[in-house]
C-alpha cells in the first residue's frame, strides 16, 4: 500500500510541475493523464505497484529534462534542407498563436490558404 501512495505522489509531484501550454488552455497534457492515472488507480492491483512506479518515474524524468543533455538535437536534423527555418518559424508561431486577436487569426488563416509563389 506504501508503493501506491509513493506512486501516486510521484505522478501528483509531476503534475504540478508540467509545463502549462499556452496555446490550448482548456486542454492540457497534465490533465489528460491525471485522468487516466486516476482511471487506472481506480482497478489498482498489488500486481500493478513496479509498472505504476516505472510508469510515473518516466514522466518524472521528463518534467526534469533528464535526457535533454544525454539525447541532443542538433546539425541537420534542426535545419531542413527544404526549408532551414522550420523549426525557428514553428517555435516562434506557437509563441506568439495565444495572444493574436481575432482579426490576426482570420489573417493568419486566410494567408495560409493563399500562397503566392
Amino acid at each position: 500500500m506504501a508503493t501506491r501512495s509513493l506512486a501516486r505522489r510521484i505522478y501528483s509531484d509531476v503534475f504540478a510541475k508540467w509545463p502549462k501550454q499556452d496555446l490550448r488552455p482548456d486542454y492540457q497534457l497534465q490533465d489528460v493523464l491525471g485522468k487516466t492515472v486516476d482511471a487506472r488507480f481506480q482497478n489498482f492491483k498489488p500486481a500493478m505497484e513496479r509498472e505504476e512506479i516505472l510508469k510515473a518515474r518516466a514522466l518524472q524524468f521528463l518534467v526534469q529534462d533528464k535526457f535533454k543533455d544525454r539525447y541532443k538535437l542538433h546539425g541537420p536534423m534542426l535545419q531542413p534542407k527544404s526549408q532551414p527555418t522550420y523549426f525557428d518559424d514553428l517555435v516562434r508561431e506557437i509563441e506568439e498563436a495565444p495572444n493574436r486577436s481575432w482579426f490576426g487569426r482570420l489573417g493568419k488563416r486566410l494567408s495560409g490558404m493563399i500562397r503566392l509563389q
